[in-house]
């Protein structure tokens, strides 16, 4: 599935939790959004959230990631890449885990000193058939000890295909032998184009409004087509035949 980073729509404080605080959680150049809530909406493709956590303790710590969903969706799946900031290929990433919670192995913790960050990549897939809302929480973890954490609310909403217009058209009268009267409905403008049997165009014109005269009395006599086009919807043909 192609990756799309969707749009950040808000951003809400919550007051679940509360800690001391030791690093800064950005996304971007948000600012720090520690302890608050990020919200995203998809239509089906996978959520990408570029996290950047900087360690202000004043001491070097070697950092976790525990993920925690919160009213999860069956088929939806996530996964996550850490790393030091300075690691050329973003860290190392864990597929998804149905554990819930889950911690980054304690082995692979990565240590990150005073004024340095690591970097956090969060990947969610609403994967059909589910859809609905889906809250992850993200914590930085020290050993044991939850630091920090964010967010992330997922919407996945249901995919509506494009409704195209309903366009109908009239052509009279038939035979003809000076006008015929084109009359369209259910758009606010078209465009005429009319040929003879051998493919030529004769006439093409733009019809604003519903109707549109069109003078034959310099036509030869004989069949004609007539195709009518709007934006959106399915182009109409009529035969008409002109006769003098």
């Amino acid at each position: 599935m192609k990756r799309t980073l969707l749009s950040l729509l808000s951003i809400a404080t919550i007051s679940a939790l509360s800690f001391g605080q030791s690093v800064i959680m950005e996304i971007g150049t948000s600012g720090d959004i520690s302890g608050t809530q990020v919200d995203y909406v998809s239509g089906g493709g996978e959520v990408v959230v570029d996290l950047h956590v900087e360690n202000i303790s004043g001491n070097s710590m070697d950092l976790d990631i525990k993920r925690l969903r919160i009213s999860p969706q069956a088929s939806w799946t996530d996964y996550v890449c850490w790393g030091h900031e300075t690691d050329p290929f973003g860290g190392s990433c864990y597929p998804s885990e149905s554990a819930n919670p889950w911690t980054t192995p304690n082995a692979n913790a990565v240590t990150v000193g005073d004024g340095e960050a690591g970097t956090l990549a969060i990947h969610i897939n609403p994967l059909d058939p589910d859809y609905g809302c889906v809250v992850y929480r993200y914590y930085v973890m020290e050993g044991s000890t939850a630091l920090d954490s964010l967010d992330i609310s997922v919407c996945k909403n249901v995919a509506l295909e494009d409704i195209k217009p309903a366009l109908t058209v009239s052509v009279a009268p038939n035979p003809a032998n000076s006008y015929i009267k084109v009359k369209a409905s259910g758009v606010d403008a078209a465009s005429i184009k009319m040929v003879d049997v051998l493919g030529n165009i004769v006439l093409k014109e733009t019809m604003i409004g519903t109707s549109k005269t069109i003078d034959v009395r310099e036509f030869r006599n004989g069949i004609y087509f007539i195709a009518v086009e709007a934006e959106g919807a399915k182009t109409i043909n009529r035969k008409v035949i002109v006769r003098h």
